[in-house]
């Protein structure tokens, strides 16, 4: 078992959020390896025994094919707390990529993957290991890659292909199968609809020792990076209707818990994805 992140950027800076997210995943992972792949490493990186992988030694066929079919141009979302750099998409996307790149060219399996504004708060160990990939669903129109599992390289591979032609299509052939925009989230849910991954529990079960965080927890809890405060809700997700119409409640002691509301039973949250990049409120 590995994880294996990315920032893939043309600058040297990782953005300092990251370092909480990679001091909290060691001290629940003491013994994982954890690769990083990147422009340059952190200071840090070191002392964390993280293993740094420079990003211009990655290449690969499907990678140089999606720079050649990518067309995102568009900027983030400038005027935020930490705003988007322009060609937002491209790299959020991109990343993927590099990150299939490096673990087929190395034959890597059991990998977990998760973004740089996610906090852990367990032992990965304990998370029920798919056969399949599997991410964590967020709306009827949106899947995130906040918290990944990829069993075997084929797998990544597969996805990274269906992505690439996928972007063949075009934009506009893509928005009319229901999309407001097209992102890398579109893209992975395009696939979960084609029935390519699986996805984490994100509400309680009794099967589930753990739910997992797409996003809307670390909202709730957190606020966003566009300027709204803890409490917010966008009801368009799974977890925010739920949490909209009073079937779940949160709270935040040591670590995140969600149970429904007339249950006794708190579950714990695996993974807090804070989308305001306030990491340090939540460690």
């Amino acid at each position: 078992m590995r994880i294996v992140n990315t920032f893939i950027s043309e600058t040297n800076e990782i953005p300092k959020y990251t370092e909480y997210s990679l001091r909290q995943a060691r001290r629940f992972n003491p013994s994982v390896q954890i690769d990083f792949i990147s422009s340059a490493p952190a200071e840090y990186f070191k002392e964390l025994d993280i293993n740094w992988i420079n990003q211009s030694e990655i290449h690969s066929k499907l990678l140089d094919k999606f720079r050649e079919v990518s067309w995102f141009t568009r900027h983030g979302t400038p005027n935020t707390t930490h705003p988007s750099p322009e060609g937002f998409w491209q790299k959020t996307a991109e990343r993927i990529f590099y990150l299939d790149a490096y673990v087929s060219d190395k034959g890597i399996g059991s990998v977990f993957h998760f973004e740089n504004d996610v906090l852990l708060y367990g032992d990965l160990n304990e998370v029920i290991h798919m056969d399949n990939l599997t991410v964590t669903p967020m709306s009827s129109t949106h899947t995130t890659f906040a918290f990944v599992f990829i069993p075997k390289p084929e797998k990544i591979e597969k996805l990274c292909r269906f992505f690439n032609n996928a972007l063949s299509f075009g934009e506009s052939k893509l928005l009319s199968l229901g999309y407001d925009h097209i992102s890398e989230m579109s893209l992975l849910n395009l696939a979960l609809r084609n029935n390519m991954v699986s996805v984490f529990p994100v509400v309680p079960s009794e099967n589930d020792e753990f739910v997992f965080d797409p996003g809307s927890y670390g909202q709730h809890l957190g606020g966003t990076n566009n300027g709204h405060s803890e409490g917010f809700i966008d009801p368009s997700h799974v977890i925010g209707s739920y949490i909209k119409t009073g079937k779940i409640e949160t709270k935040f002691e040591d670590c995140p818990y969600v149970k429904y509301k007339y249950s006794q039973e708190w579950s714990k949250i695996f993974n807090l994805h804070v989308h305001s990049k306030n990491l340090e409120r939540f460690v």
